[in-house]
């Protein structure tokens, strides 16, 4: 049987409609946003660095088959930040850093500066003060509390270690520290800090007499 000349101009109209849908649907450019995380180098273990905002926004333009094979965790913001010292600097996002594949085009980025703070870290030797979790045990007995070690290394950006002076123990069960006699306690951290060292200490009960 013959196709009919009707049915082949249907199908003609047919795909010329299916060809004007995918460029016009999936061949025009449309926008879309992404957010992207910033990274730096080079990454000096003597320094803090902060950057606020940590990610951006990116306003993107492309046909939609190459969004849509496009994949946001594949792309980073970089910056250098090897010539700053210590302190706190406004710096532009370089866009033009940006590995995007080259069907994309970038319409904006959200915010186009980023504050960075770098902060120098330092080490300080401070006393390690116990603390108890039940102090009314306390007034029955004379008693001696000996730490080992006394001091640790607490590892901190200047500003948080200028005037730390002690730090503390977590809370220490007075009474299974007496049965025992000694102890493995965790030392706090200090907020803000980056490391004590040693991070344990031995607590040690030594009976004088009673009252």
């Amino acid at each position: 049987m013959k196709f009919r000349r009707e049915h082949k101009l249907k199908v003609v109209s047919f795909l010329i409609a299916t060809t004007l849908w995918y460029l016009v649907v999936w061949g025009k450019p449309i926008e879309k946003t992404v957010e992207i995380p910033i990274v730096y180098k080079p990454v000096n273990p003597d320094y803090l660095v902060e950057v606020n905002p940590p990610n951006v926004i990116l306003k993107i333009k492309a046909i939609r088959r190459v969004l849509r094979n496009f994949s946001e965790a594949s792309i980073h913001i970089k910056i250098d930040i090897s010539k700053y010292p210590p302190g706190i600097y406004q710096i532009r996002v370089p866009i033009e850093k940006i590995n995007l594949p080259p069907s994309i085009q970038i319409k904006e980025v959200s915010p186009s500066y980023v504050t960075v703070i770098i902060k120098r870290i330092v080490s300080k030797k401070v006393k390690v003060k116990p603390v108890f979790a039940d102090l009314k045990f306390f007034k029955n007995t004379t008693f001696k509390i000996e730490l080992q070690p006394q001091y640790v290394s607490v590892r901190a950006p200047e500003d948080v270690i200028k005037d730390l002076k002690e730090v503390y123990t977590e809370p220490i069960n007075f009474i299974k520290l007496k049965i025992t006699k000694k102890m493995k306690v965790k030392v706090v951290m200090p907020i803000g800090s980056i490391s004590v060292t040693p991070s344990y200490v031995m607590v040690f009960y030594k009976e004088e007499g009673k009252k």
